[in-house]
């Protein structure tokens, strides 16, 4: 199994360029017929989209646990890749059961964080958009200061993740603050589909980017 799980990986040195040409189908899709037809449409839930970038997610965590298993990496680096794994799955799970969209019904039985409160502090504070993004707050915190431990780390080992890194680092706030514009009911339809699209390519782009970052610890392993 060990010997099949490299050869995969060296036959597939191309497999982030064969991700990147697959995103931009997606988006091409989605520019083309995302705005009459929503099974094409980023935006939308349960259409081509969905199942292509949870499918991609899940499938390629469970690829680099199996590696984190079958070969033998520093302690270091899986710490590095375990974590991300088990992110890719969550964001997987989160992309095919809609679970962001829903998250606000966990806490509807918690009094301090009860939706109500959360958007009546919030308002207060002259937020008015996604209520998911508070919620996931401390998530997205907790992944900034990852990222800038691992940014570091691998600055001076390894420099094409760490600029891997630096790029997913610059398409979450763009994610977010896109998020943020598009769910603030101000803007015409027209305007609300660009910055859905922006958002939604910087997710897809996201993912892939930082997929591209533990491939390149994979190969690099299988090099040596």
């Amino acid at each position: 199994m060990k010997k099949y799980t490299i050869n995969i990986i060296k036959k597939n040195k191309n497999v982030f360029l064969i991700l990147l040409l697959s995103d931009l189908f997606i988006i091409g899709l989605h520019l083309l017929f995302g705005k009459n037809q929503t099974f094409f449409n980023l935006d939308h839930e349960r259409n081509l989209p969905t199942v292509y970038q949870s499918a991609k997610l899940i499938f390629l965590a469970f690829y680099f646990l199996i590696n984190i298993k079958e070969q033998k990496f520093p302690k270091k680096i899986i710490g590095f890749i375990l974590p991300i794994s088990i992110f890719f799955l969550v964001l997987g799970f989160d992309e095919l059961l809609e679970i962001h969209e829903n998250i606000y019904r966990i806490f509807e039985f918690l009094a301090f964080f009860r939706p109500e409160t959360v958007v009546d502090a919030s308002q207060k504070l002259g937020y008015h958009s996604s209520l998911w993004i508070i919620y996931y707050l401390p998530a997205i915190l907790i992944y900034f200061f990852w990222s800038g431990y691992w940014f570091h780390y691998f600055q001076a080992k390894f420099k094409s993740v760490a600029l891997i890194i630096a790029i997913s680092s610059i398409l979450l706030p763009i994610i977010l603050i896109t998020e943020i514009l598009s769910s603030s009911g101000l803007y015409s339809s027209d305007l609300y589909f660009k910055l859905i699209t922006i958002e939604e390519i910087a997710e897809i782009l996201f993912a892939t980017i930082l997929i591209g970052g533990v491939l390149e610890i994979l190969n690099s392993k299988n090099k040596k």
